[in-house]
């Protein structure tokens, strides 16, 4: 249940200010309306997580992958997990503010199923798999060159990439291509065991509405169950050599963090930082606020803030 809770020496003292003048009225109606567009944040927030993150889990009845190990067939993806794996793309890339809708490129589909079949029978994940690899195929190989890979499974596998846990995912890789503004298509492969997303090639356009800046945990409202330890800032054309990052939380008090080393080759340029002490196991949102200084854009010096407001969507 959320709640909302003031100091008492606050409380007490709007009641004095709103019993006195008309520009305490004011004061009261502004209060109001930002309570009110808070409260429609929320609920949008808590909308599409409904309608795209809880719509696309994993179902006992989803159709199961029909490809053979033994006879090295990959078989394909069945049309009900691929509209899946799509709503759950969709979902993270709706909830940082792109709406753009990302198309299949089904020749990149066909090769990125047979990288992750080479992915499932040798049990391992490698983007350079040798021609040794039992269901070895150029087509295969090709695919898994080009694509992400995870041994996670169906929409599942999306929040594999979007958590980038690991020590080698320091840069988020993974989550900075599926929430690249460029992104126009994506090539699907997936078994019961292994999953691959080819991501690269046939960069666009970012939509014309596409945000300022792409953070994960999002501006505004972020399910607590999808703040990862890996918290993450990107934005186009930026130089993060000499930026900081900070944040505190709703009481104004620091919270220490360590920033990942930087890399520039996925996606757009990104700074990424593992806050400690971060709240996720909430029963009322929780705020954080997150300032990215001395950032180089078009050689200028720009300063970023904003707040991250951790709920929890089924209340």
């Amino acid at each position: 249940m959320r709640t909302l809770q003031f100091p008492l020496l606050l409380l007490s003292t709007f009641f004095v200010l709103t019993s006195c003048s008309k520009d305490s009225d004011v004061s009261e109606q502004q209060q109001e309306i930002e309570q009110e567009t808070n409260d429609s944040a929320r609920l949008s927030a808590k909308n599409l997580y409904q309608d795209y993150y809880v719509a696309s889990r994993f179902e006992s009845s989803d159709s199961p992958w029909a490809g053979d190990e033994s006879a090295c067939d990959p078989g394909t993806v069945p049309q009900d997990v691929r509209a899946k794996i799509f709503t759950r793309l969709s979902y993270f890339r709706k909830a940082v503010g792109l709406h753009n809708e990302i198309s299949e490129n089904a020749t990149k589909s066909e090769k990125a199923q047979r990288a992750a079949l080479m992915m499932q029978v040798n049990n391992t994940l490698d983007h350079f798999p040798p021609n040794s690899w039992r269901c070895f195929s150029p087509e295969g190989k090709e695919g898994a060159g080009n694509s992400l890979l995870t041994t996670a499974r169906n929409a599942e596998a999306i929040d594999s990439y979007m958590r980038d846990a690991g020590s080698a995912n320091g840069p988020v890789g993974h989550r900075r291509w599926l929430l690249w503004p460029n992104l126009q298509e994506i090539g699907i492969g997936n078994t019961n065991q292994a999953n691959a997303v080819w991501v690269l090639g046939n960069a666009g356009t970012p939509p014309a509405d596409a945000p300022e800046f792409v953070a994960w945990p999002p501006k505004g409202y972020a399910p607590k169950q999808l703040v990862y330890p890996r918290w993450s800032f990107s934005l186009k054309g930026a130089d993060f050599t000499d930026a900081t990052v900070s944040m505190t939380d709703s009481d104004g008090s620091t919270i220490s963090l360590t920033i990942e080393e930087l890399n520039t080759q996925f996606g757009d340029r990104t700074i990424v930082w593992v806050p400690e002490g971060v709240q996720t196991n909430i029963t009322e949102d929780t705020a954080y606020t997150v300032t990215v200084n001395n950032v180089t854009v078009d050689g200028e010096t720009r300063d970023f803030t904003y707040a991250v407001i951790i709920f929890d969507p089924s209340e």
